[in-house]
């Protein structure tokens, strides 16, 4: 495979932006990627074209709104701009972007159709795990056990926006039914319309803090269940990248059931799938009772997902696609 220069603009403020794994999956393929970050730098636009002119990229590389759509037409004149959406939403600000690029990736498969008749060189192209950024480093403590272990654990968003809600629900009905559960994220902010939800056992079943990395690969290895509910599940394999790393990092992952996602991970063998709260409970119950078949589920999860699904095999998929184009 030929080896190619790469301008990749996204947020690598934090150690915990995807930019970082989707950039160390192209150098594993033998890729040069040049990270630039628009927040970390003055007159970002400029310093953009700067680095492109010097650089002369083989293709630029984003995700979402880093810059103004028009920026992204001119770069164009310096090299083929990809974008690599990572919502399974269109959203208002975002036709333009699907026309200033060259080529446009999209994580949800259903609506490729949609993204087509803004862009023609649209395509789905999944999200993925880098495994060496939830290394598990030093051993599991009895701290580490009291910690992150539970019947059933979620790590996400329970804020107030609609796709949302009905996590909090299937969450509370978890808690209702007796099991021991534990969530982690970003806090739910403090005002008059969350204080029942921040007082009741729901909000006392908070972790404290938003999870990243080894903490994530704990929690992953020490909760029974980890439960997953992807914002838009009617919209065909539109799984974002918190599947593939709950099970990278040997999670038993019950999930609800995403239109298509048995193309990706089987159910009942590699992950489990729920589409109702009723469901959920029932099939929590049996798994929590027969730990060797949880346990060789998550196993042959695990097994796939660092073989199919990292984004060393990811960018690879990605260049493949953009050489039948570019």
């Amino acid at each position: 495979m030929r080896e190619y220069k790469i301008l990749y603009i996204a947020e690598f403020g934090h150690d915990w932006n995807s930019g970082w794994w989707k950039k160390s999956g192209f150098e594993m393929n033998g890729h040069e990627v040049i990270a630039f970050d628009p927040d970390r730098v003055e007159d970002p636009v400029n310093v953009a074209i700067k680095v492109i002119r010097e650089a002369k990229p083989d293709f630029i590389l984003h995700s979402k709104d880093e810059f103004p759509a028009s920026v992204f037409r001119e770069f164009r004149q310096y090299a083929k701009v990809i974008q690599w959406y990572p919502d399974p939403v269109i959203t208002d600000w975002l036709p333009p972007y699907v026309e200033a690029a060259d080529v446009f990736l999209t994580m949800s498969e259903g609506l490729v159709d949609e993204f087509r008749k803004l862009n023609p060189q649209s395509f789905w192209l999944t999200e993925a795990v880098a495994p060496a950024f939830f290394e598990i480093k030093k051993d599991i403590t009895e701290e580490d056990i009291r910690m992150y272990s539970a019947d059933a654990t979620f790590v996400g968003n329970l804020g107030s926006k609609p796709q949302y809600l009905p996590r909090r629900q299937f969450l509370q009905a978890v808690i209702d039914n007796g099991f021991r559960l534990k969530w982690w994220g970003q806090k739910i902010p403090r005002k008059f319309s969350t204080i029942p939800l921040l007082l009741g056992n729901l909000g006392r079943a908070y972790g404290g803090k938003f999870v990243w990395g080894e903490e994530h690969a704990k929690i992953a290895k020490l909760s029974k269940i980890y439960l997953g509910f992807d914002a838009q599940p009617h919209v065909r394999k539109s799984m974002s990248e918190r599947l593939y790393i709950a099970v990278g990092c040997g999670a038993f992952y019950m999930c609800h059931y995403v239109d298509g996602i048995e193309d990706i991970l089987k159910p009942d063998r590699e992950i489990v799938t729920f589409r109702s709260a009723d469901e959920m409970i029932e099939k929590m119950r049996y798994y929590l009772l027969h730990d060797e078949v949880r346990m060789k589920i998550a196993q042959a999860g695990q097994q796939r997902v660092l073989r199919e699904h990292t984004y060393q095999v990811r960018t690879r998929q990605l260049i493949e696609i953009l050489q039948g184009i570019i």
